[in-house]
């Protein structure tokens, strides 16, 4: 979700009210009538649990067939990679358009969406906040009808926190400082905005509070630890309840959960309460991207994805999914009718979101079920298995003694990149570990590099750099006898699912390269 430069001239005159003066100030007061709200407002009041497994998905609503808006872009091109099935009446201000939408939602067993919300404060006549209304509209006929759309809920796109034509000291794009008071009140105004055009009865929630997703914090000048709980205290006051924030990973302050953008791309992303997946990758409309297509496969992408998240066992695998996307046709995120897709997506999503609510288990067949050990050697993966990763994990053939291995080496195209050597276990196996403890054995030439440590995935979110991910297991020192040897690492509380980028465990190489004839993992008796 990129914002791109040829619409910025439209963008901002679609959110610009009135040209602003020097030094703008905040409003007073937001543009709906859903404000100043009590406890006693939401005490019978829908809302989803803890533990619930619900299923959610982001929502992009600023295209518009009548001005073009994010449907041809300003060289005349299309701007999309997919297309609506019904191109004739996609506009966000079209009520009719939304309840459409709605109603597939409905089909695809969705709990809740979430308007990807672009709404500069004091910019109220752009199509963020014009959108919303008809959105409200088309809830409220169908539920009139006697259906039950999904709840509505918010995400954030925090881009706006660098580009939005609020202009402070006399210039234009105020870059919102969250470690500075009037930052984080600008910051809370967009929320307050948002929430005070939706009905309260038609929130997502979770215990009762409002579901907030967060984009990336890249687009904010700075930031602190206490600008969630800034938020929290502001929209109790106005609103008599607290948000239910979900961060991306990047965020800092203490959140009510954790996610990452980027499960069209590289999914599932796997949290300890969240789980983003899409049906694969490809902005080939977007003017000035390096080419990124991660393949469909007429839905075997989204199907391998969900079926991961289902092989996690239900008493412990996070519960709420967020797909990634309904239809952002810029980028083939989409899931929603389609021309190129029909409703393939639709019914898959329908298919997974029933066995997610229901808890289901999926048991895949797997060689590698109930084996106490599994391990890799070169050429010889079994239930262990080396991939490159992130550029970074390269190696080349070797031999120790007569035996096959291998050699880690340094990428030529990364400058001062270190040397690592990344292992993934069967996902079948794997995803029985959760929260158990294992034991790693490498057998290495004792020479060559100085040490090498085994970092891993695991379950406890304080134990590692990235919420549990790259946990350290301890290192091993290498000599110079050139002998074979095998370093023994114990790897405690494991999570195992792809979290260190894209697989489970890796040996990270110091001062120099290291030569590695075979991996094994075990797990204790049980």
């Amino acid at each position: 979700m990129v914002l791109r430069r040829r619409h910025w001239v439209v963008w901002v005159a679609l959110l610009c009210s009135a040209a602003p003066g020097a030094d703008e100030e905040l409003p007073k007061r937001p543009p709906g009538k859903h404000f100043g709200l009590s406890a006693r407002a939401h005490k019978d009041a829908e809302t989803f649990k803890t533990g619930w497994p619900i299923v959610g998905t982001s929502y992009f609503y600023w295209y518009d067939i009548d001005s073009k808006i994010h449907i041809i872009d300003g060289d005349g091109t299309d701007a999309l990679t997919t297309h609506p099935a019904d191109m004739n009446n996609i506009s966000y201000k079209r009520a009719s358009w939304h309840k459409q939408q709605l109603k597939d939602m409905i089909d695809a067993g969705v709990d809740f969406l979430m308007p990807v919300f672009w709404g500069v404060p004091a910019r109220y006549d752009g199509w963020s906040f014009a959108g919303l209304g008809p959105l409200v509209q088309a809830h409220s006929e169908l539920q009139a009808e006697g259906a039950e759309p999904p709840a509505i809920g918010l995400f954030y796109d925090t881009s706006i926190l660098k580009w939005n034509d609020f202009r402070r000291a006399g210039r234009g794009n105020y870059h919102v400082d969250l470690s500075t008071d009037f930052g984080k009140d600008w910051f809370y105004t967009a929320m307050r905005d948002y929430f005070s055009l939706i009905p309260p009865e038609k929130w997502a929630r979770v215990d009762g509070r409002p579901i907030v997703f967060l984009y990336s914090a890249h687009f904010a000048k700075g930031q602190d630890e206490e600008q969630f709980e800034y938020v929290k205290k502001r929209f109790r006051k106005d609103f008599g309840v607290a948000p239910f924030i979900v961060k991306a990973q990047d965020w800092k302050g203490e959140a009510d959960a954790i996610y990452s953008w980027g499960g069209a791309v590289n999914g599932p992303l796997i949290y300890r309460k969240t789980i983003a997946l899409g049906p694969g990758y490809d902005h080939s409309a977007v003017p000035g991207r390096a080419p990124l297509i991660v393949e469909r496969q007429d839905g075997k992408t989204y199907i391998d994805r969900w079926r991961k998240a289902l092989q996690l066992n239900p008493a412990h695998r996070p519960w709420l999914v967020h797909v990634e996307t309904w239809n952002e046709w810029h980028e083939g995120t989409d899931i929603a009718h389609s021309r190129e897709y029909g409703r393939l997506y639709i019914e898959l999503t329908r298919l997974y979101s029933d066995q997610w609510h229901q808890r289901t288990h999926l048991r895949l067949p797997s060689p590698f079920l109930g084996k106490n050990t599994v391990g890799w050697e070169p050429g010889k993966a079994k239930g262990l298995d080396i991939r490159p990763s992130s550029g970074d994990g390269v190696w080349k053939e070797a031999e120790i003694g007569g035996v096959d291995a291998i050699v880690s080496a340094q990428n030529p195209d990364l400058q001062g990149g270190g040397r690592y050597l990344y292992f993934n276990v069967d996902d079948a196996y794997a995803f029985d570990l959760y929260e158990k403890d294992v034991m790693v054995f490498v057998t290495y030439r004792d020479a060559g590099c100085s040490s090498f440590r085994l970092e891993y995935d695991s379950s406890n979110p304080k134990a590692g750099i990235f919420e549990g991910a790259f946990r350290p297991a301890g290192s091993a020192n290498v000599g110079k006898s050139g002998k074979t040897k095998t370093a023994k690492f114990v790897l405690e509380e494991c999570r195992f699912m792809n979290r260190s980028n894209g697989v489970d465990f890796r040996l990270a190489i110091l001062g120099g390269e290291l030569t590695v004839s075979k991996v094994e993992l075990e797990r204790p008796d049980e």
